[in-house]
């Protein structure tokens, strides 16, 4: 089932995301996602009081995670978009991640349509995300959702620097 977090589950939420990052380190594709630094604990926690923060949980578990909100990195402006919207008719998905032995069981489908359908509930007419070039899963799953490659640009991230990024954007049926 995915649902916005829950307050009282700001620990485990920290939890399921230092699992997804000590495997992201040892990982093929390295994302470079530090504990607490990216995504920081300020950022989860804020997230999930802001009801920006969407867990896949079975069972009690998070087996997937990630937040959406308004926020975008200025080199989104670069980009012709494919819908015309306010930004609060938007959402931006960032720090997606799926638990490491789930890797591959459709738990990242099943995040991405419960996003999807939150936001054509909530009027959100597109959301957009970036993505590593690199990340090749990543990729194939969003263009098999129906996310549409908008362009591809360098992008600067801190504790990183500037790293190839796709740029996608999905319009929701509000």
């Amino acid at each position: 089932m995915v649902r916005q977090a829950l307050k009282e589950e700001k620990e485990k939420v920290i939890k399921f995301y230092d699992v997804v990052i000590e495997a992201n380190n040892k990982a093929e594709i390295n994302l470079r996602w530090q504990k607490n630094i990216h995504p920081s604990h300020k950022l989860l926690n804020e997230s999930v009081d802001n009801g920006e923060l969407f867990i896949y949980e079975e069972k009690g578990d998070i087996l997937g995670a990630c937040i959406m909100n308004k926020s975008f990195n200025e080199s989104y402006l670069q980009i012709e978009w494919g819908v015309d919207v306010q930004l609060c008719e938007l959402g931006i998905i960032h720090v997606f991640g799926v638990h490491p032995e789930c890797f591959r069981k459709g738990i990242g489908e099943k995040l991405l349509n419960g996003v999807k359908e939150y936001a054509r509930k909530n009027k959100i007419k597109a959301i957009r995300l970036d993505v590593f070039k690199i990340n090749t899963p990543a990729v194939k799953l969003y263009e098999k959702l129906g996310f549409l490659r908008m362009g591809e640009i360098v992008m600067f991230v801190p504790n990183i620097g500037d790293e190839d990024f796709y740029l996608y954007e999905y319009k929701t049926e509000v």
